[in-house]
């Protein structure tokens, strides 16, 4: 009985482990499929580029950046996040985002494309730019 318990949890962490590795994407895969996943939660990775922290009119902090493929580097995604980073990425880290996805969206007079918006704590830094 103990023997089928181990086997069963297992089991259930090795399909687990599966569900989310599968559920990170490129972004050459977002942009193939960006319908599918608009306005839904994802999980990307790839390049920084073009990273900028920033301060609002209004004096909210925010920060915007270009996530690149790493393997083609025309595919990019908008990144959007509101507050400030303490340890922010610099252009060429690898890192992984989680947030929401948006083909487009308006607010007010403006138009946002290709944009994942993202929270501070969402973003993980993999690795250093050479």
């Amino acid at each position: 009985m103990k023997q089928a318990l181990k086997i069963t949890l297992l089991l259930i962490a090795l399909v687990t482990s599966i569900a989310l590795a599968a559920d990170k994407l490129t972004v050459k895969q977002l942009q193939k499929e960006a319908t599918k996943f608009d306005a839904k939660e994802v999980t990307l990775v790839g390049k920084v580029d073009k990273f900028q922290q920033k301060t609002s009119k209004a004096g909210n902090d925010y920060f915007v950046f270009k996530l690149v493929d790493k393997d083609d580097k025309k595919s990019t995604v908008n990144i959007y996040g509101q507050g400030k980073l303490e340890k922010p990425p610099k252009d060429g880290d690898s890192v992984e985002l989680k947030g929401t996805y948006r083909v487009e969206k308006k607010i007010g007079n403006s138009t946002y494309k290709n944009e994942l918006q993202v929270k501070p704590d969402q973003i993980k830094i993999l690795g250093s730019a050479k």
